[in-house]
């Protein structure tokens, strides 16, 4: 789960039909775009700009209205795949899912690790999705 630590509620806003068809989002969720709809991000996810902040079951053939956070600038508190380790921070990694990094992969780098959070085998981290200066 990507928990929000400090962010102004300025950053929240609904997407109109914003789910993609035929999908369960759950609060806390990391989203992508996908043909301008948002759903669940995945390992192959690129960029992170979205936050759900409510759980959305959307039926198919259907869109549904989404409260999300821009995640810009917001620290977040997250899980990962394996234990961490002290060098991870000042590095950037992949996700494993919609709500997991994978502190391995460096394919897409789509978060940046500021600090390690208790012991290694706690596998928490802290730290910033990274905003492309491309799209």
């Amino acid at each position: 789960m990507f928990t929000p630590i400090k962010y102004d509620s300025g950053k929240m806003f609904t997407v109109k039909d914003g789910t993609v068809a035929d999908t369960t989002i759950t609060k806390f969720d990391a989203l992508d775009w996908a043909s301008g709809y948002l759903q669940r991000a995945t390992s192959a996810t690129t960029e992170v700009r979205l936050l759900a902040m409510e759980d959305k079951t959307t039926a198919a053939g259907a869109h549904e209205d989404l409260i999300v956070l821009y995640v810009d600038g917001v620290e977040f508190e997250c899980d990962t795949t394996g234990d961490m380790a002290i060098a991870y921070r000042g590095t950037t990694c992949d996700l494993t899912d919609h709500d997991t990094l994978n502190e391995n992969a460096v394919d897409n780098d789509v978060f940046y690790i500021t600090q390690m959070i208790g012991a290694t085998t706690d596998k928490t981290v802290r730290g910033y999705f990274v905003m492309k200066t491309a799209v």
